[in-house]
């Protein structure tokens, strides 16, 4: 008999877009299903909306948070509410295409943790972005995996190419290790636990679901850095995989300092500065540079401030 599967949907105000993603779910060609509702907002509109959904089709729960667990918190609350074996947690915003589940649950085996495909590019109206697509996909790598179970997996994760939008997870795996509720990009940080335990990883290159852009996005105000990095230097690598590390390392950090100083951190700053992780040179010099005078100065994060507003 196939497995349960639970497709969780944490959502926040944003009903119009919410009732795509549960209608993509709710067409998936794959039988046995849930969908969860978890709302971190106030309910007012999306609550009634989804209890009378729920009354009419016993495949969907909604449940409402106490409250604002914030996104990480709220894909816990899914894992642990979940009832499905296996557990899928896509945005609001995003949309399955029908045979999501149908064809990544071909790779469920026993010591897998982790299937994965490809995914669609959309605009903020639902149309798809072909073109960006293909470039995404190349970016993060996910043009030279190959199908089915992967080897060196950490290094595969270093590189950001397993995304949680499009990802089947063993909900018992996600319910032990948890996302990180700090940061509002966990799964990398979650993917890198899992993979260092040895888990299993497989890829289907197919693009079966949807990932909508659009400026009003979770994570449109970037990513916290500052907080992710800590988790990222602690862990330890192997040779082989070290250079993953230091190439996604050198991406986060000048990022993370930048927060710090807008933040008026400037002791935390000064510490991604001092690791051997943050960047020496290439593109962007010109902006390190300035990110270690201000640090170094007294006063140095409000000099920081004004020249970031002025250049952006």
């Amino acid at each position: 008999m196939p497995p349960l599967i639970t497709i969780g949907i944490p959502t926040y105000n944003r009903f119009t877009y919410l009732q795509e993603a549960v209608h993509s779910a709710l067409a998936q060609t794959y039988a046995p299903i849930e969908v969860l509702i978890s709302d971190d907002g106030p309910g007012r509109e999306i609550g009634p909306w989804a209890q009378a959904l729920a009354k009419k089709d016993s495949r969907v729960r909604y449940r409402r948070n106490e409250r604002n667990l914030g996104l990480a918190g709220n894909w816990n609350a899914i894992v642990d509410a979940a009832q499905g074996e296996w557990v899928v947690i896509i945005g609001d915003d995003d949309r399955l295409l029908p045979d999501f589940l149908t064809k990544l649950a071909e790779h469920i085996e026993p010591d897998v943790s982790v299937v994965f495909s490809n995914h669609y590019l959309i605009g903020e109206q639902g149309q798809r972005l072909e073109e960006a697509s293909r470039q995404q996909t190349v970016s993060y790598s996910r043009d030279q995996l190959p199908f089915g179970r992967l080897a060196q997996t950490e290094s595969w994760v270093w590189r950001n190419a397993v995304p949680i939008c499009s990802s089947l997870l063993r909900t018992k795996e996600a319910r032990r290790l948890h996302f990180k509720d700090d940061l509002n990009t966990p799964e990398i940080e979650y993917f890198l636990r899992l993979a260092r335990e040895g888990a299993g990883f497989s890829f289907r290159p197919d693009y079966l679901m949807e990932y909508r852009t659009h400026p009003h996005s979770a994570t449109t105000a970037g990513l916290w850095g500052e907080r992710l990095a800590p988790y990222l230097l602690a862990m330890e690598t192997s040779a082989e995989v070290e250079p993953w590390k230091r190439q996604f390392m050198a991406g986060l950090l000048p990022g993370a300092v930048t927060r710090c100083l807008l933040q008026g951190d400037a002791s935390r700053a000064r510490e991604f500065l001092r690791s051997p992780y943050y960047p020496a040179g290439g593109p962007g010099s010109r902006v390190r540079m300035t990110q270690r005078f201000c640090a170094a100065l007294p006063g140095g994060c409000a000099l920081y401030r004004l020249l970031f507003s002025l250049r952006h």
